[in-house]
């Protein structure tokens, strides 16, 4: 796994080995920043079910100013600080060891001394594939303030995974690789 563009375009990242982790392939990745182009640089973003924070560092790669990566597993979270400190992203980034679901709620962050950023310009959002996750997350980001206005949600999802856009989420773009499908959605007020 290689980040595909800015600085650190071509060095490659440290991936778990036998997890079950299904990471975002090359061909989703370049789709993603082909349509976001100039829109990483100097902002906030919140990598949900990071994985191998593939997608968040290569945001930080192009100019992200800060990314905050969540995933629920251990070995995950270990391969992604690995990774920022090689990189050395580790001071504009913070990991959380937590459900996505909880994170988007605000659960369980009192222990943290802080929660970094209340309202993201980017969110990520990479879940399992047709574990009906989408329609939560969906609706969380659209319930809970954490997308800033004109703030861009961006979920892959599996091609069988329909989804329904919500009042203050406009689905703008949507783009089919393979079964995967990476929907993109604007908040409205």
């Amino acid at each position: 796994m290689k980040i595909i563009g800015g600085e650190f375009k071509g060095k490659k990242l440290k991936s778990v080995k036998k997890a079950k982790i299904r990471p975002t392939s090359v061909r989703v990745k370049t789709s993603i920043f082909d349509i976001l182009k100039d829109e990483i640089k100097g902002k906030k973003i919140l990598d949900l079910y990071a994985g191998t924070g593939a997608l968040g560092i290569e945001a930080l790669s192009r100019g992200a100013d800060f990314v905050t990566f969540v995933d629920s597993s251990h070995k995950s979270i270990e391969i992604i600080k690995k990774n920022l400190e090689e990189l050395k992203f580790k001071d504009k980034t913070k990991t959380f060891k937590l459900d996505s679901l909880k994170f988007i709620r605000r659960e369980s962050l009192e222990k943290e001394e802080c929660v970094c950023i209340k309202r993201y310009d980017i969110i990520f959002c990479d879940p399992p594939y047709q574990k009906e996750i989408v329609t939560k997350v969906l609706d969380l980001i659209s319930e809970k303030d954490v997308l800033e206005k004109n703030g861009i949600f961006i979920l892959e999802h599996h091609k069988k995974e329909i989804l329904q856009e919500k009042k203050n989420l406009v689905l703008i773009k949507e783009k089919r690789v393979g079964d995967t499908v990476v929907s993109f959605f604007i908040k409205k007020e």
